[in-house]
């Protein structure tokens, strides 16, 4: 064949496109078809194929005489993928006497009257995030969970070190359940 591997599988997507049923099942079988067809002529592997497979898609939507035909193949646009929105962003306003506090109470809610320039940024933050308490920070200190090891009982030869103590029971308990060596945990 004397086309190279591009032209050939969109002309192949052409010619199946009127043979397609638009059914789940139809749809699959036109995109088997045509990625066989490219793998069983040129020698290519699925992943090719099916990269070739795509660009003709892509190129039979570009032409307007094809869009009906291409109807309900391809994935859907909800479908599509990608990251999902965290959040709605919230407009910030001013709090007004309509909702029920004034500024004087937002003031009064984290920070001394006092102390205006430091009560300026939380008055600020309770703007933009809305009305909440004034919460302490805490510095919480975790301490790391004691690494165990685990060794044969027989010949005291170590298997395996800085395990948690949850994975070297689960260590011990694969061998034990596999009949090999038994093994212990070692603080």
């Amino acid at each position: 064949m004397d086309k190279g591997i591009r032209p050939a599988c969109n002309a192949k997507f052409v010619e199946l496109l009127p043979t397609r049923v638009n059914s789940r099942e139809g749809n699959t079988a036109f995109r088997k078809n045509v990625i066989g067809y490219v793998m069983e002529e040129f020698g290519t592997t699925l992943a090719s194929a099916a990269t070739h497979y795509n660009h003709a898609f892509i190129a039979a939507k570009a032409v307007p005489e094809l869009a009906t035909a291409l109807e309900g193949l391809g994935r859907a646009e909800d479908k599509k993928g990608g990251r999902k929105p965290k959040a709605k962003a919230v407009e910030a306003t001013a709090p007004t006497e309509e909702a029920g506090v004034s500024l004087g109470e937002l003031v009064g809610l984290c920070g001394d009257e006092d102390e205006p320039a430091a009560a300026a940024p939380v008055v600020q933050t309770l703007v933009s995030e809305g009305v909440k308490p004034c919460t302490a920070t805490h510095t919480v200190t975790i301490n790391p969970p004691a690494l165990v090891s685990v060794r044969k009982k027989s010949d005291g030869s170590v298997v395996a070190e800085g395990l948690t103590r949850e994975q070297a029971e689960s260590l011990v308990a694969k061998a034990k359940q596999a009949k090999k060596a038994v093994l212990e945990v070692v603080a």
